[in-house]
């Protein structure tokens, strides 16, 4: 039996999140349908906070908006005024929206933050299409912990220096619902995480052990209103439903992978990657469930699963537990 950790002496680190606002707002622009990109803008920036905290286990105390003034498109100008309400400070620049300017600022202000700041400091950059190596490279020598996650990502890592091939995230994964889907790249998708991830089935078997079904139910009750479910609760919650069996929560995991009813993906993540399920819609079980859910009086899902587990001041919760262990990298 492992040694259970001390908790009480783990120390998060804060985190400053910089938006490199008018790369993001064109990339979404062009590969968007949705008529309001600030909107999707300002959804990503809030999905981006919300990922940092709940799966990073870092603190945003900061977000920095970096922007041309006035920004080219009116509605880039109508979601300025939004950004007070969401707590993130402002950084205008006199420039068109072609020009890089508030690139320059924003590496200039994160590198001067980085002298400022301590190892204790993570950095969060936000683009749609910029890299910002130099920038990462400098952070990462001041020992700081750097993700920049961005839109349009590098296709392989030995496309980057060695030193940071490991701090990119495709934001994409964050844009969620109707209208925030991105259009595929005219010359084929960047995708930093293919090396992680696994791919949704393209063949489905329908399920006809009980217990695997079983199991398919207890994840749509707890976890189906989510469109991607962290693995570690999820496996917490499967040791409870069948502590009196003894089925194992990660070979009925397996078993639905093997169905297609599920697929797992890695997401960068710090201080490890980690792993997310996900269910697939267009398996006929899966697409039963939701069905009867939809039709069912009471379609409410069970309690917020996540409300302790995601809590970064929870100090009685282990995020890292050893039933993920054989997901992780």
């Amino acid at each position: 039996m492992s040694e259970k950790k001390d908790l009480s002496k783990t120390h998060w680190q804060k985190a400053i999140l910089c938006v490199d606002y008018n790369n993001l707002f064109g990339v979404i622009s062009q590969r968007s349908e949705n008529d309001q990109p600030d909107a999707v803008v300002l959804d990503l920036i809030k999905e981006l906070k919300r990922h940092v905290s709940e799966n990073l286990r870092l603190k945003p105390i900061r977000t920095l908006g970096f922007s041309s003034l006035p920004p080219s498109h009116v509605q880039g100008h109508r979601a300025t005024g939004a950004w007070l309400s969401m707590g993130i400070e402002p950084r205008f620049t006199y420039a068109s929206a072609a020009d890089e300017a508030s690139a320059i600022d924003l590496a200039m202000e994160a590198a001067e933050l980085g002298r400022e700041t301590g190892p204790d400091t993570a950095f969060i950059l936000l683009s749609g299409s910029r890299w910002f190596v130099p920038l990462v490279q400098r952070l990462q020598r001041r020992g700081h912990f750097v993700l920049i996650a961005a839109l349009e990502n590098p296709n392989h890592t030995d496309h980057l220096p060695e030193d940071c091939r490991d701090a990119f995230l495709n934001a994409e994964f964050l844009l969620r619902g109707p209208g925030r889907k991105l259009s595929p790249l005219a010359q084929g998708t960047l995708d930093s995480e293919s090396e992680l991830d696994s791919k949704k089935p393209l063949e489905t078997f329908p399920i006809t052990d009980e217990v695997v079904r079983r199991t398919l139910e207890v994840i749509d009750s707890y976890f189906g209103q989510y469109e991607e479910i962290y693995l570690t609760p999820l496996l917490r919650k499967l040791s409870e439903e069948f502590q009196d069996s003894d089925d194992d929560p990660k070979a009925l995991i397996n078993d639905l992978e093997e169905s297609g009813a599920v697929w797992l993906q890695k997401r960068r993540g710090f201080p490890h990657n980690y792993t997310v399920l996900m269910m697939n819609e267009d398996h006929p079980d899966v697409a039963e469930l939701k069905e009867a859910r939809l039709q069912a009086p009471d379609d409410s899902y069970e309690d917020d699963f996540y409300d302790d587990y995601a809590d970064p001041d929870d100090e009685s919760v282990e995020y890292l537990e050893e039933d993920d262990a054989d997901y992780q990298e």
